[in-house]
C-alpha cells in the first residue's frame, strides 16, 4: 500500500508584553504529528524564546521536511493562509530571484527553499480550519503549546538594539535564554464560552488572585470571538469608570486581543434583527477605544505554561 502523509503543524506564541500585529515577538512553540494511512507515526516538537507565530509555523514545515524521505508526498495542514499560499503558489521562487529582499523571515524561507530542492518532494499545503476538531491537529496545538511554555529556551530572534527585534544579516542567533514569565496577580482574567459558535454566548471577567467573578454577560446568539472582545473592553471600561487603576487583563484570544489593539471587532458574523442588540453593543465598545485611552497592559495568557485561564468555563 503506498504511503499517504497527512502531516498537522502547529505554531504557538506567548506573548509576554502588549500584542501589537501577528508577528508579535514572545515565546514560542511548534509542534507537528505526522500520520501515514490515518495512523500517528511521528511527533516533532521544539520552541524558542524571542520568536513568532510565523516563525514557529515555518519552522515546523521545515523540520517535517528533513523527517520526510526524498520524493514523499505529502498534505500538510497549517492555520497560517499567507504561508500557505506561498507554498503553493511558488511565491518562494519569486523571493529567491530577488534574494528574499524586504521578506520577512528571510533566513527561514531561505533555508526551506533550499532543502526543498534537495528533497523532491511532492507536498500540498490546506488551511487547518477544516481539521481543527481532529485529534492529531489538537495534539500538535497541545505540543506547541507545552514548548511555549517552557523556561530557557534558545533565542531565535537576535535583539539588535534598533526597534523591538530585528533580524541577524546571518540568521544566527546567539546561545542565550530569556525566563519565561509567571502570571501577575494583580490582574483580572476575561473569557468567553459558545455553545455552536455562533451561539448562545457568555463572557466574565474574574480577578486571577481571588478567582472571584466581577462581572459577567450573557448574548442569545454570538461567536466566541465577540464574546471575547466584548469581555475586555468591558473590563477596560468598569475600571475607568471607578476611577480604579487595572495593571493588567489576560485573555487567552490572541483575535480579541488584535481586534482591542487596531480598535476594530473584524467579526465576519452578520447583523440581523435576532442579533441587534449584540451589535449595538459592538458598537459601542469601538466607540469607547476610540475615545478612551488606557495603561492598562491587555496580555495573553500562557496556556501551555499556566494551565487553563481562570475565567475558563470549562466547557472544552
Amino acid at each position: 500500500m503506498k504511503k499517504k502523509f497527512k502531516i498537522y503543524v502547529y505554531g504557538s506564541c506567548h506573548f509576554t508584553e502588549q500584542l501589537h500585529n501577528d508577528e508579535s515577538v514572545g515565546i514560542g512553540g511548534y509542534g507537528v504529528v505526522i500520520t501515514v494511512n490515518g495512523q500517528s507515526v511521528e511527533q516533532l516538537s521544539g520552541g524558542f524564546s524571542a520568536t513568532t507565530n510565523a516563525r514557529m509555523d515555518i519552522t515546523g514545515i521545515l523540520e517535517t521536511v528533513k523527517w520526510l524521505d526524498n520524493s514523499s508526498e505529502a498534505v500538510i495542514y497549517l492555520a497560517n493562509g499567507y504561508i500557505v499560499d506561498a507554498l503553493n503558489k511558488g511565491w518562494l521562487d519569486a523571493w529567491e530571484r530577488k534574494g528574499y529582499k524586504k521578506k520577512k523571515h528571510a533566513d527561514l524561507w531561505e533555508k526551506l527553499r533550499k532543502l526543498l530542492k534537495v528533497k523532491g518532494l511532492h507536498l500540498r499545503f490546506e488551511s487547518a480550519k477544516d481539521v481543527k476538531y481532529n485529534r492529531d491537529y489538537q495534539q500538535a496545538e497541545s505540543l506547541a503549546k507545552t514548548m511555549s511554555g517552557k523556561r530557557n529556551l534558545p533565542l531565535d530572534i537576535q535583539p539588535l538594539g534598533k526597534g523591538l527585534f530585528d533580524l541577524h544579516e546571518s540568521g544566527q542567533t546567539e546561545n542565550k535564554v530569556i525566563e519565561d514569565d509567571m502570571p501577575d496577580q494583580d490582574s483580572i482574567c476575561v473569557d468567553a464560552s459558545t455553545i455552536g459558535n455562533p451561539g448562545i454566548t457568555e463572557y466574565r471577567g474574574v480577578d486571577t488572585r481571588t478567582r472571584h467573578i466581577i462581572f459577567q454577560h450573557k448574548y442569545p446568539e454570538a461567536t466566541n470571538n465577540i464574546g471575547e472582545f466584548l469581555a475586555i473592553v468591558h473590563a477596560l471600561a468598569l475600571y475607568k469608570k471607578k476611577n480604579m487603576p487595572l495593571k493588567i487583563i489576560y485573555s487567552d484570544s490572541q483575535n480579541a486581543i488584535s481586534w482591542v489593539k487596531q480598535k476594530k471587532c473584524k467579526t465576519k458574523y452578520q447583523k440581523t434583527p435576532a442579533n441587534s442588540r449584540l451589535f449595538e453593543d459592538i458598537e459601542r465598545a469601538v466607540k469607547w477605544l476610540e475615545d478612551n485611552t488606557y495603561s492598562t497592559k491587555i496580555l495573553k495568557w500562557n496556556t501551555g505554561a499556566w494551565g487553563q485561564i481562570p475565567a475558563d468555563y470549562g466547557r472544552k
